[in-house]
C-alpha cells in the first residue's frame, strides 16, 4: 500500500462552480482507480478553493499507485468531469510515510 499526497486548485483567471463534496471526490477515485492500482482508504478536504487529499492505494508497485491515481484524476478534472477546469498541482508519494519519519517523537 502506497500514501499518496494530493493537492488541487482551481485557477485563479475565473470562478468555477462549488467544488463536489468529498464523497463524491471519493466515489469518483474509486471508480477511475483502474487494476492493478485500487482504492484503500482516502482522507479529502474540500475547500471552494482547493482539494487536499491523502490517498492510501493498494498496488504492486509505486509507480502504478501514482499513474493509477493520475488517471483518477484526470477523469475528476476532464471537462465532463465533477472537477472540470482544476489543476492537478501534486500527486506524489509521501516521503515521510514512505520514509517511517510520520512517528510522533515520544516524551518521557
Amino acid at each position: 500500500m502506497y500514501a499518496i499526497r494530493v493537492h488541487l486548485e482551481t485557477p485563479g483567471d475565473r470562478p468555477l462552480p462549488g467544488p463536489p463534496g468529498a464523497p463524491a471526490v471519493r466515489d469518483g477515485l474509486e471508480r477511475g482507480l483502474r487494476g492493478p492500482a485500487r482504492l484503500s482508504h482516502a482522507r479529502i478536504l474540500v475547500t471552494p478553493g482547493a482539494v487536499d487529499a491523502m490517498v492510501f492505494v493498494a498496488a504492486g508497485t509505486l509507480l502504478e499507485a501514482e499513474d493509477g491515481l493520475r488517471t483518477a484524476w484526470g477523469e475528476l478534472t476532464d471537462p465532463d468531469g465533477p472537477l472540470s477546469g482544476w489543476h492537478l498541482l501534486h500527486c506524489e508519494a509521501d516521503s515521510r510515510l514512505a520514509l517511517g519519519l510520520h512517528e510522533l517523537p515520544s516524551h518521557p
